[in-house]
């Protein structure tokens, strides 16, 4: 390889590093909860914490799921509890679909493990700076659900 083409080529490596990294600066908290042998049970809720101290900047909310094709329904419903700096709370629920009506999955990934990704809310602004905790159960009529793996948020600063 002659000196010109080694640097093109190391300039374009350079460019797609860059490029990579610059990708993921609009992540302002990712966190993802494990859950034990693939199973949910309505008594476990699943903490979140972060810090914010910015009170300008408008972020988008989403809750990351991977189901195994074990998951017997269609959709999962969330109880979101959230806790604010100076004791104050709010709670919501959020309806994943993970399936079609017949049945094939919406998430990415190949074998049993398939990845999902729901927009909850567009343009959060944290008010107050401080320790934000988000507490998560699943709101399914099953005690216990079998094939749901991992849950996370991903709070992603909005892009103008």
């Amino acid at each position: 390889m002659s000196l010109p083409s080694f640097l093109q080529a190391a300039g374009i490596i350079i460019l797609i590093a860059f490029i990579s990294v610059s990708c993921n600066n609009s992540i302002f908290h990712s966190e993802t909860v494990h859950l034990k042998n693939d199973e949910w049970k309505s008594a476990d809720t699943l903490f979140y914490s972060f810090n914010s101290t910015d009170t300008t900047t408008t972020y988008d909310f989403y809750f990351e799921v991977r189901n195994t094709t074990d998951y017997d329904m269609q959709n999962l419903y969330l109880f979101i509890t959230a806790f604010y700096p100076g004791d104050t709370y709010s709670r919501d629920t959020a309806e994943c679909i993970l399936a079609a009506p017949d049945g094939k999955w919406y998430g990415k990934g190949m074998g049993k493990h398939k990845d999902s990704r729901f927009l909850f809310r567009k343009g959060v602004v944290f008010r107050k700076p401080g320790n934000y905790v988000i507490a998560v159960n699943q709101a399914m009529r099953k005690e216990n659900l079998k094939g749901i793996s991992d849950v996370g948020i991903l709070i992603k600063k909005q892009v103008n």
